[in-house]
């Protein structure tokens, strides 16, 4: 007999991103791509899991690849509920914003995202302070989790109960780069690159670094989080500036199958509220790991409260 008896509907959003793990980074280092049907079979074990707790309803965006579909065929009866978002796929990241933006509209309970950090980016610059679920699929997972699909599943499930809720999400922050956002929004670093152009958009040469603010410093991260690991442990609501030249080496997995030495000439910690302006001759930034923009002026990067992190061990714990 399940357990849990509800007389309201709890809408749960998935947004999965059928085309993450597959940037350059996957050449200069020893990753490899995740295919359309592993990502398939990766949120069919995600929907297993969700339906094992609290009875939950997801509303998900239907992707153009077809992958979310692939999983509800695959996941067959053992799954809850599967309804549509009303968001026409464009293959861009401006679905995932369009997709969560919708979901914080019909009161979504917690979205997840099935893709790398660039996905959580996108998911946040939709819905500022969602409670994200952010389930790993991509090349550099900083925030995404790495826990087993159906794992991460039932705990998002178990999160639902306001009791349990309160205990499984860790706060994050935002990275603001540009006023009001013109420019974009990071959810783990920002960084000013030397070079003058985009390119393949990923960063995998240290000479290229300027400066950064790092919002995440875990030593079991890949990219800018590694380094930010590598300075000391953040306190919520705190962030590492950083200025990238002679000085301290500090050895961070720049990439998977990347390990690099990082020259760092000065950093210190700055909290939520503070505005930081780059340096004069900033010509372009990249918002997690990836090159974004081209600028006319040097950015100002400012630290605000962010999104919720959905800590499955926590939530397991807590429903114990």
């Amino acid at each position: 007999m399940v357990p849990w008896v509800r007389s309201f509907i709890v809408i749960v959003g998935l947004i999965a991103n059928p085309v993450s793990s597959k940037d350059v980074r996957r050449l200069v280092g020893l990753a490899r791509v995740v295919d359309i049907e592993e990502k398939a079979n990766l949120v069919a074990r995600l929907l297993t899991g969700l339906a094992a707790g609290p009875p939950v309803e997801v509303h998900a965006l239907r992707d153009r690849s077809g992958l979310v579909e692939r999983a509800v065929r695959l996941a067959a009866r053992h799954r809850p509920e599967v309804r549509w978002l009303p968001v026409e796929a464009e293959g861009n990241e401006i679905d995932t914003r369009r997709a969560a933006s919708t979901l914080e509209e019909l009161g979504a309970a917690s979205v997840i995202t099935v893709g790398g950090d660039g996905t959580v980016r996108a998911a946040v610059e939709g819905w500022p302070d969602v409670a994200l679920v952010p389930l790993s699929a991509g090349t550099n997972n900083a925030i995404a989790l790495t826990d087993e699909a159906t794992v991460v599943g039932l705990a998002t499930a178990l999160a639902t109960e306001p009791c349990v809720a309160e205990r499984a999400f860790r706060p994050g922050i935002r990275l603001v780069v540009g006023r009001n956002g013109a420019v974009g929004t990071a959810v783990v670093d920002v960084v000013s690159v030397r070079t003058q152009w985009t390119g393949a958009r990923a960063l995998w040469e240290p000479d290229e670094l300027i400066e950064a603010v790092i919002g995440v410093a875990r030593r079991t991260a890949v990219g800018l989080a590694s380094v930010g690991a590598g300075l000391g442990p953040l306190e919520p609501g705190t962030a590492h500036y950083v200025r990238f030249g002679p000085g301290k080496m500090v050895r961070a997995v720049f990439a998977p199958g990347l390990v690099l030495d990082i020259p760092v000439a000065d950093h210190r910690v700055v909290g939520v509220g503070t505005s930081l302006r780059f340096l004069p001759g900033t010509k372009v930034v990249a918002l997690d790991g990836e090159r974004r923009s081209a600028l006319s002026a040097a950015p100002v990067v400012s630290v605000h409260d962010g999104p919720r992190f959905l800590d499955p061990g926590a939530a397991l714990a807590a429903a114990s």
